[in-house]
C-alpha cells in the first residue's frame, strides 16, 4: 500500500513538472509575439509576412549624395533604389550599398533626366543586378540620358510606368502617382512620383515634380496625405505649392540638398509651409544621410529632426542654370 502511494506522488511530481513546463513555454511564445517587428534598423527584420498586424521591417535610407536625390528601400529581403545621385556621388552611393550588403535590386528607378538624379544611375545597371528599371518616357539631350539609355538593357526588363501602375517590395506596396503625359515643357515634371504604403505606414516619393506636376495630381484625385514626404525638387519653391502641401500634410518632411548649394535650396516659403502644418523636418545638408524605419504601424528616425528651419543661402545662380539642366 506503501508502495502504491509513493508510485502516486511519483507521477503527481513528473506531472506538475510537465505542467510548469508547458506553462513556462506559452508564456514565452505569448512574450515573443506581444512584440512589433523589429525597429532596429539591421537589414532583414522580422521575417514574418503581413498577418495579423505584423509587418516585415521597411527601411528608407535618404542618402546624403549633395545637391541631388537616392533613397534605397529595403522591406524584408528586397530592396529598391530611388535615383543615384550624380556622377559625382556614384562611388559613395555604391559602397554604402555594399557596405550594407546590397548585390541587387528589385527595382531602380531613375525618376527623371536631370543629371543630379541619375547621374549615378548607370553604374549601378553595371555594378548591381536589376530586375527593373523605372524611368520616365522622357528625352535628354544630356550625357547622363544617353548613360542610363546605353545600359537599361542590363536591366531584366524596362518599364515605363504609367499612372496607377502597382508594384510590390515585400509587405510594401508601390502606387505610380505621376507623371500623367509625356509632353511636358518642364524635364521636372516628368519626375516619376511613387506612393509606398506599408501597413498604417505611408511615404510620398516625388523626384522634382513641380507645380504642374502636383496639381495634376491633385486634379485627379490622387490620395497624396502621406506620413512622410520626400519634399520635391530639393525644397525649390518652383515646388510644393501650398494646395499641395495641405493636402499631403505629413507628419515628417524629408528636404535633399547640398550644404551651402548655389540654388538656395531648401527655399523659404517652402520651409514656411512645412512649419504652419506642423511637420518635422529632415535635411540632409545639415544631418547627412537619414534613416527612417517602420514597422507598418509606426516611424522610427536614426536622428532628431533638425530644429534651425534656416533656408539655403542666397542663390547664385537661376534654378534655370542648375544642375538639374546641365548636359552632364
Amino acid at each position: 500500500m506503501e508502495e502504491m502511494i509513493n508510485r502516486l506522488r511519483e507521477k503527481k511530481k513528473a506531472l506538475s513538472a510537465v505542467l510548469i513546463v508547458l506553462a513556462v513555454g506559452l508564456l514565452a511564445l505569448a512574450l515573443i509575439l506581444s512584440f512589433p517587428a523589429n525597429k532596429s534598423g539591421e537589414k532583414g527584420g522580422s521575417s514574418e509576412s503581413a498577418h495579423d498586424g505584423i509587418y516585415k521591417t521597411l527601411e528608407v535610407h535618404f542618402l546624403d549624395v549633395g545637391q541631388g536625390d537616392a533613397a534605397l528601400i529595403i522591406c524584408g529581403d528586397e530592396s529598391m533604389l530611388i535615383d543615384a545621385g550624380s556622377n559625382d556621388s556614384a562611388e559613395y552611393v555604391k559602397k554604402y550599398l555594399e557596405g550594407h550588403g546590397i548585390t541587387k535590386f528589385k527595382y531602380a528607378v531613375g525618376t527623371h533626366f536631370d543629371s543630379d538624379h541619375v547621374g549615378g544611375l548607370d553604374e549601378i545597371l553595371s555594378d548591381f543586378e536589376v530586375e527593373t528599371l523605372l524611368i520616365p518616357d522622357q528625352e535628354r539631350d544630356t550625357k547622363s540620358y544617353r548613360d542610363v539609355i546605353k545600359n537599361k538593357n542590363k536591366a531584366g526588363k524596362v518599364v515605363i510606368p504609367k499612372v496607377g501602375d502597382t508594384f510590390t517590395l515585400g509587405d510594401a506596396t508601390l502606387t505610380v502617382f505621376a507623371p500623367a503625359r509625356n509632353d511636358y515643357e518642364e524635364s521636372n515634371d516628368f519626375s516619376i512620383v511613387l506612393r509606398l504604403d506599408h501597413g498604417e505606414d505611408s511615404f510620398l516619393f516625388t523626384g522634382d515634380a513641380q507645380e504642374e506636376s502636383e496639381k495634376e495630381m491633385l486634379a485627379a484625385g490622387l490620395d497624396v496625405h502621406v506620413d512622410v514626404l520626400k519634399v520635391s525638387h530639393h525644397g525649390s519653391k518652383k515646388s510644393s505649392i501650398r494646395q499641395f502641401l495641405e493636402t499631403v500634410v505629413p507628419k515628417y518632411a524629408v528636404v535633399s540638398c547640398a550644404k551651402d548649394n548655389d540654388y538656395g535650396h531648401p527655399h523659404a516659403p517652402v520651409l514656411k509651409r512645412l512649419r504652419i502644418l506642423g511637420a518635422q523636418l529632415f535635411r540632409t545638408d545639415e544631418q547627412g544621410t537619414i534613416v527612417c524605419y517602420s514597422d507598418g504601424h509606426s516611424i522610427a528616425w536614426n536622428k532628431a529632426p533638425s530644429e534651425s528651419w534656416q533656408q539655403g543661402r542666397a542663390p547664385e545662380k537661376s534654378e534655370d542654370d542648375g544642375v538639374e539642366n546641365k548636359a552632364a
